[in-house]
């Protein structure tokens, strides 16, 4: 039985995830018959650390690459070639940012900023957003509270 301190991290990555990231890499390692160390490798990410993730010992994927070729392989597990996949998913490098520096004309002047609570709001489901942001509320967490509730509301 899992303790205390391992139903709340459980808590915490359903809603961030919408379920326990066990289940995520459980689906993602039978959809591709890949063992721990393989998804780790084509991820990015140690065996460790996955191996923390999946036990709920870590809460969150913290690197957004890795979280980005996470969603790249659960989007594309229904492809015939799934080695193929595989290779390309490792092999990317996921654009993290929106824009480019070098795209902008020098007298545009700083490009405003993005909307935080818009950005969240493509990134989890309303209830997901509205869990999370009651959990930062119970940790003390306010302002993240608040921002977290904009987005719920941005994309409901």
């Amino acid at each position: 039985m899992p303790s205390p301190e391992t139903d709340q991290r459980l808590a915490r990555q359903r809603a961030i995830y919408g379920i326990p990231l066990a289940e995520r890499f459980g689906d993602l390692m039978a959809a591709y018959r890949l063992s721990q160390r393989s998804l780790a490798r084509v991820l990015g990410l140690s065996a460790p650390m996955l191996s923390q993730l999946i036990n709920a010992q870590r809460i969150k994927i913290g690197n957004p690459a890795v979280y980005e070729r996470f969603v790249m392989l659960e989007e594309r597990q229904d492809e015939t070639d799934l080695q193929r996949v595989l290779d390309e998913v490792q092999a990317s490098e996921p654009v993290l940012a929106t824009h480019s520096s070098r795209s902008r004309r020098p007298e545009a002047g700083p490009a405003p900023a993005a909307d935080p609570a818009a950005q969240l709001s493509r990134l989890a489901t309303t209830t997901q957003l509205q869990a999370t942001a009651e959990a930062a509320h119970a940790a003390g967490a306010a302002e993240l509270g608040s921002l977290l509730e904009r987005a719920a509301a941005v994309g409901g």
